[in-house]
């Protein structure tokens, strides 16, 4: 199924000064954990855990979550990395798409930085329009 539709873009504002910024432990602990809530479409905690948390009010997230429910109506059920770019000893970004058996595709978009501390999601986007994605590269 080809969409060109754009769901919604993911552009985290910049984070004050002294904000909690979320962090994984590892890299792989975040791509589980982005692979486990795309896959069955739990975007809520998606967007908060990913820094939107403080970015968006609940009846903002609940009328994401309806959008983007309404735009991917199954659960996926594959995932692959499909491009990653180093662009410097700890920041790189990252492409991955998720399929399922209805020929759904979604294409997600991570700019991060891979502390010693864990790695921080700096942005994101979630589209199905696959160059939407390739864009940012």
């Amino acid at each position: 199924m080809s969409r060109a539709l754009l769901i919604f873009t993911f552009l985290l504002f910049p984070r004050f000064l002294y904000a909690e910024i979320p962090l994984f432990n590892t890299h792989q602990d975040y791509v589980r954990f982005v692979d486990t809530k795309v896959m069955s479409r739990d975007f809520i905690p998606l967007i908060k855990q990913l820094g939107g948390d403080d970015e968006y009010t609940d009846a903002q997230l609940k009328s994401i979550n309806a959008q983007l429910l309404n735009v991917m109506p199954f659960d996926f059920t594959g995932t692959e990395l499909i491009k990653h770019v180093r662009l410097s000893a700890s920041f790189s970004q990252e492409m991955r798409v998720f399929w399922n058996a209805q020929s759904s595709y979604v294409y997600f978009y991570a700019f991060l930085h891979h502390r010693d501390d864990g790695v921080v999601v700096l942005k994101f986007n979630l589209n199905t329009n696959p160059d939407k994605i390739f864009e940012k590269f």
